[in-house]
């Protein structure tokens, strides 16, 4: 057989004549597979498992794009993303023997002249930042017809990835992300440098969280169109940057925004990354780009009721639609992001506390951690001193206008939006007549709603479409806690105890969420279950092995599924309870350290692992010590009765995820009507007790705590509806 008709021949062929291996080991893997004839796939199984070459470079061989691996002094290793710009390769520098990230430009960014002559000014300007948030550039320049930039190769992944994977972020870990990519926005901007495209995608955390380091920075103006105008960007339709964090002038003018327009970006991407979502939904970048110009910011705590309401504040004050109002430098956001982030510690960073770059970038007096500073930042004061060089807090407006978005007062014929506002098209009226069908609709739905059988339902107790029964429950006062006389109490967590009320009526599942619920629902069931490696059939068992934030993913998207059923309640939602709503619905209007009374009977009332120390408050029943019942979770509902308000394994089974920051015992003068815990902390409550668990951890006072990230075997969740918290 020739060898033009031998894929494994072509293969080596196309291998010769790169220089990606020396001729010894061409011929070493050339008389290996004369020996044993491999096919293409076992003869790369082969050269990958000698360390010779990546799997990228062995893929590229094989489409005969192999001489296209090495670039000047730079072998391609692999390619680690792609985007309007070019392409981003993990590259070994071979002049200096280290691995570098080769970010290879788009040959149609750089063939005008002006382009060519603006990519060597901005990449002569990266050359001079050097932080330890923005990614370091080595090199620029041209090799052949290719333009580069090479920088240093973060182990890590960016924000976005990161959303993807784990969903939503802590609140800590995303506050410090943030904090630390506007430290190093902070030093460009002293540099007189804009970033122009800041993005979930463009920020990097490093594998073991502790550095965060901002990228492209310099490179999105060589997205500027360059024509006969040279430098001039005012072409109509043409936007830099990604419309899901584009600040308002910045669609009307990229080529004049300064450094407030990344300062909306990036609070903008502090509200991606605390709920997983973009800002402004649309069905295309037109539609999303009118809501930056018109819609107020996002409400984040519908999304994220653990958020203090001064976090989400601070998002509106960068997403302000005048830059006048909003943060003017990156330390102003740094600083008062600073108290939401974790303790510092020297060195740490989102995993480990605030890191504070060595050099500072921190002038002034550092805000105390946990002590947000007198006065909520809003558009018109910042509500704390600005650190000493910095301008003052913008004054309000004197000629305040009733619009959410209105154009700069200066005139500016080049500006296409401006033109067309003020000399083409009658703006009033188009507003003026939106507005008037839009109260049009409101009064035909309202009439909809009222007249054709659409009216909102009373709050009554359903079973929704993935078949979780919803149990109505009424608010009331009772005693949180326990006495310290109870028997099964170990220590002073769970007092003093004190009278707290619950507002009402909410919903509650009758229920854990079970393996069937949770599928319908994810897609999935949690890697890690021990029920589904154990039971024959899982479907009706209480989900376990699943983290705070997954339980809260499943929360938002049961209320994506469920918000068009006839019994859906406007500004509700599903969620975790509140560990005051949990104590109050499982004593279901007792006193007594279980719902059952002063004892809980193992396999009769509740599932749990009885020890020597259960002996006072068990009086039968009887399992494997430390291992429940087959080492697993019961099915839910399996012991009757419920308690008095129709809810099963309040007691047992799993212990549940609550939606509170644990925090040792309850404080004496803290609120009580309807709590909601602390405002921040590392570790989540968790009640009820499991089938691990004896039965004085199973008591309705019993409190432990789970780092949110925790998958354990032994912590389901059961879900209530509820109005959305305040």
């Amino acid at each position: 057989m020739s060898s033009a008709a031998d894929p494994t021949a072509t293969f080596l062929t196309s291998l010769r004549t790169t220089s990606l291996l020396t001729p010894a080991q061409v011929e070493d893997v050339a008389g290996w597979a004369a020996r044993v004839r491999p096919d293409v796939p076992a003869l790369a199984k082969e050269i990958h498992r000698r360390g010779w070459l990546t799997v990228y470079q062995i893929k590229e061989i094989a489409r005969g794009r192999g001489k296209e691996l090495v670039l000047g002094d730079y072998v391609l290793l692999d390619l680690l993303g792609e985007g309007g710009m070019g392409r981003v390769f993990k590259a070994h520098n071979s002049r200096l023997g280290r691995d570098e990230a080769l970010k290879v430009i788009r040959a149609d960014k750089v063939k005008h002249p002006a382009a060519e002559a603006r990519f060597k000014q901005e990449t002569e300007a990266l050359g001079q930042v050097k932080h330890p948030n923005v990614v370091t550039a080595f090199d620029a320049g041209l090799i052949g017809a290719t333009h580069f930039v090479s920088m240093e190769l973060i182990d890590g992944t960016d924000l976005t990835r990161i959303v993807l994977d784990r969903g939503p972020l802590p609140l800590p870990e995303a506050c410090e992300a943030i904090r630390q990519t506007a430290l190093g926005l902070h030093h460009a901007f002293e540099l007189g440098m804009v970033h122009r495209d800041i993005k979930p995608s463009n920020i990097l955390v490093s594998r073991d969280g502790r550095q965060v380091k901002l990228v492209d920075l310099g490179l999105a103006r060589l997205q500027e169109p360059v024509g006969e105008g040279g430098n001039r960007v005012t072409q109509e339709g043409f936007v830099i940057g990604t419309p899901d964090f584009l600040a308002p002038e910045q669609a009307r003018n990229p080529g004049a925004v300064d450094i407030r327009a990344d300062l909306y970006a990036l609070g903008a991407t502090l509200y991606y990354v605390l709920t997983a979502k973009v800002p402004y939904d649309g069905a295309n970048a037109t539609e999303k780009l009118l809501k930056h110009y018109t819609d107020p910011p996002p409400a984040l705590r519908p999304h994220r009721p653990d958020a203090p309401p001064q976090v989400e504040q601070i998002i509106h004050w960068c997403m302000a639609k005048r830059p006048e109002d909003r943060p003017q430098t990156p330390l102003q956001l740094a600083l008062a992001l600073q108290p939401f982030c974790p303790p510092t510690g020297a060195g740490a960073g989102p995993a480990g506390g605030a890191f504070v770059p060595p050099g500072g970038y921190m002038p002034g007096t550092p805000i105390a951690p946990g002590a947000y500073p007198p006065g909520v930042p809003t558009p018109t004061a910042y509500g704390y001193p600005a650190p000493p060089g910095y301008p003052p807090a913008p004054a309000a407006d004197p000629n305040p206008s009733s619009q959410t978005f209105k154009l700069p007062a200066q005139t500016n014929d080049a500006d296409p939006i401006r033109r067309r506002a003020e000399h083409r098209f009658p703006v009033g009226l188009l507003l003026v007549g939106i507005g008037g069908l839009l109260l049009l609709g409101i009064f035909a739905y309202a009439a909809y709603r009222t007249f054709l059988g659409g009216r909102t339902p009373p709050v009554e107790p359903f079973t929704n479409t993935v078949g979780m029964k919803m149990v109505k429950i009424d608010g009331g006062t009772f005693r949180m806690g326990s006495p310290p006389a109870e028997v099964g109490r170990g220590s002073d967590d769970e007092g003093p105890a004190h009278e707290v009320t619950i507002r009402g009526p909410f919903l509650m599942s009758a229920t854990e969420v079970t393996h069937t619920q949770y599928m319908r629902i994810m897609g999935a069931a949690p890697p890690q279950s021990v029920v589904i490696k154990r039971a024959a059939n899982p479907t009706e068992h209480p989900v376990e092995s699943v983290s705070y934030e997954e339980a809260l993913d499943f929360c938002r998207r049961l209320t994506e599924k469920e918000r068009d059923q006839t019994y859906a309640q406007p500004k509700w939602a599903y969620r975790l309870p509140t560990e005051a709503e949990w104590e109050y619905a499982c004593r279901a209007g007792t006193d007594t350290p279980f719902s059952t009374g002063s004892t809980l009977i193992n396999l009769k009332q509740a599932l749990y692992t009885p020890t020597g120390d259960d002996k006072e408050i068990t009086l039968e029943g009887g399992s494997t010590p430390g291992t429940g019942i087959e080492g697993m979770p019961g099915r839910v509902a399996r012991f009757d009765p419920p308690n008095r308000w129709g809810l099963y394994d309040m007691h047992g089974n799993v212990a549940e995820w609550c939606l509170d920051w644990y925090k040792p015992g309850y404080p004496g003068d803290g609120p009580r009507d309807h709590p909601l815990g602390p405002a921040t902390g590392s570790r989540r409550v968790v009640r009820g007790g499991s089938y691990k668990d004896p039965a004085s951890a199973c008591r309705a006072a019993a409190r432990a705590f789970a780092s949110p990230g925790d998958r354990k075997e032994t912590i389901g969740f059961r879900v209530v509806y509820a109005p959305v918290l305040k």
